[in-house]
């Protein structure tokens, strides 16, 4: 009992020192803060813990809206930015999954500056509050490449005296993965392979699979990395339709498909990561693409998988309570991933903030005990961890112990409201892992 008063006191103080947190990004000189209880893996996996000998790894995702559809109830890519990438630097991720992050050519860069595009100007941003300026991206292939026109390609940037390859521009509609980019700090990992898998689209949208096979460099063991975004719509259908929800299913399929190939490729089944925005939610009656990934072994961390929880007033995920911890979990011969999530901040915040007036705009149900949003469901970080939003965006994971997870916003516990508008219609999703 002591012991799990002592988990709830530190669980508290976490998510209370979070609404501290300053807006912009430590500067390059302080030490980053780690979210999704990463100190607890470390000790954890520390010599004498309870995963004593395994390897701790922060893992995030986050869907920025793209540079091109920055308008209308978004605000422009340069007045956000800077907070974006303050929000991706609460947790300094070892890797981050982005998605709508485009790839044309921002066309608003001050005059005589070097041309780039929106996700590497977020990598720009992270190097610039890291020391050293460690992040990398794992694929700098592009549809094109202009070198005349109104807006061409101008490479004259170095780093630190060095012409980082990643500013290299390199045409290939083949390898270009599009608007899916995964980042990742070189101090922790490097890459061994990567590669693209092209989807179908419902849209004429490009739609991809980002994958690569990463190494810890500290323990030489490798996993697989996922990073994909599925259609919202099938041509006109509403998102919720049972048509958008085939289609999404057929995308889940190719992934699926391309991830097990990949997981084979270093001689056996790597433990793998898939992050992304999968426009699915659990809380509809019809099988989902997430369905179809935890059916095939992946687990979504955060402890909602549709097969393990049933209740009279659920049948399906359509509650806003939490599963709790969940030792095991096992279908069939398939021996599920042990979760462990026992640190759940702010996770009534719904992954998808988005309202008809902009971001931070939409009704996050889960906070509320009645229909009418007048009565919140409490004012302390406690009654938060007992209830959790609507997601789209997911971290799904197999062969980990997933030990926390972190919606990142700027809360405002007491008014279960967002204490300041978010820089995306998406809120960053962080989770611990150990392997």
């Amino acid at each position: 009992m002591r012991s799990r008063l002592a988990a709830v006191s530190l669980a508290l103080a976490v998510a209370a020192a979070l609404l501290t947190v300053p807006l912009t990004a430590a500067p390059a000189s302080a030490a980053p803060a780690r979210c999704a209880a990463h100190g607890d893996v470390v000790r954890e996996t520390s010599a004498g813990g309870v995963l004593a000998g395994r390897t701790p790894l922060l893992v995030a995702s986050y869907n920025i809206v793209g540079y091109n559809a920055s308008k209308g109830s978004v605000p422009r890519w340069e007045s956000r930015a800077d907070r974006l990438v303050g929000m991706i630097m609460r947790c300094a991720p070892d890797v981050i999954g982005l998605q709508e992050a485009s790839e044309a050519w921002m066309q608003r860069r001050p005059a005589g500056s070097r041309n780039h595009a929106q996700y590497e100007h977020v990598l720009d941003l992270m190097n610039a509050r890291t020391p050293g300026a460690p992040y990398r991206l794992t694929n700098t292939n592009r549809k094109s490449c202009p070198t005349t026109g109104s807006n061409p390609a101008v490479w004259n940037g170095t780093w630190k005296g060095e012409r980082a390859p990643w500013r290299t521009c390199r045409t290939s509609t083949s390898a270009s993965s599009s608007d899916n980019r995964t980042i990742y700090d070189s101090r922790v990992l490097t890459v061994v392979r990567q590669g693209v898998r092209k989807l179908s689209s419902a849209t004429g949208t490009a739609r991809t699979l980002d994958w690569t096979v990463f190494r810890v460099k500290s323990s030489g063991r490798e996993f697989v990395f996922g990073n994909t975004h599925l259609d919202a719509r099938y041509r006109n259908q509403s998102i919720t339709t049972s048509v958008s929800n085939t289609f999404r299913r057929k995308q889940a399929s190719q992934i699926l498909s391309t991830m097990a190939q990949v997981r084979a490729m270093r001689g056996g089944k790597l433990p793998a990561v898939l992050t992304g925005d999968l426009n699915s939610t659990g809380r509809v009656r019809s099988t989902t693409a997430v369905d179809d990934f935890t059916r095939a072994g992946l687990v979504d961390v955060l402890g909602t998988d549709r097969r393990v929880y049933r209740s009279k007033s659920a049948k399906w995920r359509g509650s806003c309570k939490s599963v709790g911890v969940t030792k095991s979990l096992a279908s069939g011969r398939t021996v599920r991933v042990p979760l462990h999530v026992q640190r759940r901040i702010n996770v009534a915040y719904h992954s998808s903030n988005a309202g008809d007036k902009g971001p931070g705009t939409a009704k996050n149900t889960c906070m509320y005990r009645d229909k009418k949003f007048k009565r919140p469901r409490g004012s302390t970080p406690a009654a938060y961890y007992r209830h959790q939003g609507t997601r789209i965006d997911y971290v799904l994971a197999s062969g980990f112990f997933s030990r926390g997870w972190e919606t990142v916003v700027d809360a405002n516990l007491r008014k279960a409201k967002y204490s300041r508008t978010p820089p995306s219609d998406h809120n960053m999703i962080a989770t611990t892992l150990a392997f």
